[in-house]
């Protein structure tokens, strides 16, 4: 085995060494909290989906913090692997909340005209801030948090509606 075949070999295990165990998500800022995705016998703290006919891939991400009430950040990750440009032009989101009074909550909201061309990605990031602003570890408790896009279209091909379902990680809850 030549030199440069064993250093490349030796630089790839140590980039695997180097990565978190799979499932795993690096720590939220301080502050922040995840919210754990419970599709389909899921307990992560991302989720991804994938509209098979038009080669699609969601990824969605949730966390929260407590500053003045209950403020949440989403990030849907969509990649493109369709020959197709994908477009978000018709498209529109709903965040849905079980406990935690939103101003746009369980209402359909349009999303931003963005063009994702074949073989690429981009996020599309949401912040929900509550109504009555009073910080209240209560209402976590029991806590559902549902997202669903729909309207999205690769070329001439509408997709089918993607929805994630989330439950907040309580930091005043001791695990055993």
């Amino acid at each position: 085995m030549t030199r440069i075949k064993r250093l490349l070999i030796l630089s790839v295990l140590g980039a695997v060494i180097t990565l978190p165990e799979p499932g795993c998500a690096p720590a939220p800022e301080p502050g922040m909290y995840f919210y754990r995705a419970i599709n389909d016998g899921c307990n992560c703290q991302e989720y991804r989906l994938a509209d098979r006919p038009g080669r699609i891939e969601y990824l969605f991400r949730a966390r929260y913090r407590m500053e003045e009430g209950v403020v949440t950040d989403i990030e849907i990750e969509l990649t493109n692997n369709n020959r197709d440009t994908l477009f978000l032009d018709r498209g529109a989101i709903k965040v849905s909340s079980q406990n935690i009074p939103y101003q746009y909550n369980g209402k359909f909201l349009p999303l931003p005209a963005l063009i994702i061309p074949p073989s690429q990605s981009d996020v599309v990031k949401l912040v929900g801030r509550e109504i009555n602003g009073k910080p209240d570890w209560n209402k976590i408790a029991g806590e559902q948090l549902s997202i669903t896009i729909k309207g999205l279209h690769a070329g001439l091909r509408d997709l089918a509606s993607q929805t994630a379902i989330f439950v907040p990680d309580n930091p005043r809850v001791r695990r055993r």
